[in-house]
């Protein structure tokens, strides 16, 4: 007669990209991952929730966050928006420091920017190096917020999204080439920037979902 052995508390989780999962907000029922790709019309409410939970502009990192969770897990029967609601309010916990900081840095580039526009000294290459940080910082900030789940420390989700930029570096150009297209869009039509953070979220969870399949490190 054959015995059942425990599982290995050290073996890859199957269902969670061999990442144990993080236990969830108290009284809150486990969430198992989805596998395969939300109906059209949660993909819609996310793009537009997410959207909405960015005006403040502070804001938009934690709420790529929620809607990057909210598509990665079944909302279950009391899903829909209190769910990503539920899941943006948990990920506000610790976010500050990343938030206000990475705003604070990015306008302070904008302005580089600006006066490289203006053509003071040393413009082409403050403009360069401005670009360059920008670049970086973002797709570094879209990655962490693309693995982001309820519960985590926002100190180690910031750090393994840095690793995970370096370590797929064609992922993370698929990610500043949607960035890119974005700004263009926004350029063209800006009304189309309140559309802009949930289409991100579409797109850090379908390139975390890549790395997965393609055995990326993560």
């Amino acid at each position: 007669m054959s015995t059942q052995h425990p599982p290995d508390p050290g073996a890859p989780h199957p269902e969670t990209d061999g990442r144990p999962e993080v236990d969830p907000e108290p009284g809150a029922a486990p969430r198992a991952p989805r596998r395969g790709m939300p109906p059209v019309r949660e993909l819609l409410l996310v793009v537009l929730a997410v959207g909405v939970l960015s005006l403040p502009l502070v804001t938009v990192l934690p709420a790529v966050a929620a809607g990057a969770a909210h598509l990665r897990y079944p909302s279950g029967a009391a899903g829909g928006p209190r769910a990503l609601w539920r899941d943006f309010v948990a990920a506000l916990r610790g976010v500050w420091p990343y938030a206000l900081g990475s705003l604070a840095l990015l306008v302070l580039l904008w302005f580089d920017v600006a006066a490289g526009d203006g053509g003071l000294a040393g413009g082409a290459g403050t403009q360069v190096f401005a670009w360059l940080v920008v670049a970086v910082l973002v797709v570094g900030l879209l990655r962490a917020a693309g693995d982001w789940r309820p519960g985590a420390s926002w100190r180690e989700v910031v750090r393994a999204g840095g690793r995970r930029a370096g370590d797929d570096l064609a992922g993370s150009a698929l990610v500043l080439l949607a960035v890119g297209l974005c700004a263009v869009a926004v350029r063209a039509v800006p009304p189309l920037g309140v559309l802009v953070p949930g289409v991100l979220a579409l797109v850090v969870v379908a390139v975390e979902r890549r790395a997965v399949g393609a055995g990326s490190p993560r």
